[in-house]
């Protein structure tokens, strides 16, 4: 009788142990509605990178993002605005590239676009001054947040790397204040497919919220970081104030190498509301 009830109250402990353990290990209690918002066609994503406020927001078939330095809007460097940037109040947020319904679109003023389409891409031709090859990257989560939606449709990234795996949770200090934070480790596979190298992402939570996203590099025993973000935002809806197009924004044609590039003089297409 004795060894059975010690019997029992090992397996007890054993299981006890093994709950505790798999509660240290689970992700933060926030971390699963992330995932879901960012995944979603609707959210408001708001963080500093160096300093440098970006915004990305879904709304239906619309993303839409925007990048202020400093509180200065920094506007596209083209014939059509030789100096590339602007002052403008950090409160008007008519975003700077747009995709929709197939088109995408790079906004030289809040009432001024230039449009490409989808299938217009690749093409040769393509005024290089207007930037159209980084257009994904604009539009696209930073690796970092994208840890919570890795297929997010303008998220590009190497063949060699692959999606990361939540692998442990930890208190880690940064800055001199310790978050609750999430890592998460993506691999680097070679020509001969073998692991080469590792990255790994922290989802760091202050009070129940994602504060702080990071990178960095594991190599020789040691972490190089790669990039740090402080996030703001994430939101399920833009919020009051946040990105607005009223429709009668003059929409014109990207340059594709012919007359209408020398002359500086790109087509006029339609309003917004026209041509979307």
């Amino acid at each position: 009788m004795w060894n059975l009830e010690c019997g029992i109250w090992k397996f007890l402990l054993a299981v006890i142990v093994l709950l505790a353990s798999a509660t240290a290990q689970a992700e933060q209690p926030k971390a699963q509605e992330y995932r879901r918002i960012l995944s979603s066609e609707s959210f408001y994503v708001e963080y500093d990178d160096n300093n440098v406020k970006r915004i990305i927001a879904q709304d239906g078939s619309r993303r839409m993002a925007r990048t202020n330095l400093g509180g200065t809007y920094r506007a596209l460097v083209s014939v059509l605005n030789p100096l590339g940037n602007y002052l403008a109040n950090e409160n008007e947020k008519f975003p700077e590239f747009m995709y929709a319904n197939g088109k995408y679109y790079k906004f030289i003023e809040n009432d001024f676009a230039l449009m490409l389409r989808a299938d217009q891409l690749g093409d040769e031709n393509l005024n290089p001054s207007e930037g159209w090859g980084t257009i994904y990257e604009s539009l696209s989560l930073p690796n970092e947040l994208a840890v919570l939606n890795w297929h997010d449709r303008f998220h590009k990234v190497p063949d060699a790397l692959s999606e990361p795996v939540f692998v442990a949770s930890m208190k880690k200090s940064v800055g001199g204040r310790e978050y609750d934070c999430d890592r998460y480790e993506a691999k680097i596979t070679n020509a001969a497919g073998k692991n080469s190298a590792t990255i790994v992402f922290d989802l760091c939570y202050a009070n129940g919220e994602l504060a702080l996203a990071q990178s960095a590099l594991l190599a020789n025993g040691r972490e190089y970081e790669i990039n740090r973000l402080i996030v703001k935002k994430i939101l399920p809806n833009i919020p009051s104030g946040g990105f607005k197009l009223n429709g009668k924004e003059k929409v014109h044609a990207a340059g594709t190498g012919d007359m209408n590039d020398l002359l500086e003089n790109p087509p006029f297409i339609g309003r917004l509301s026209e041509v979307q």
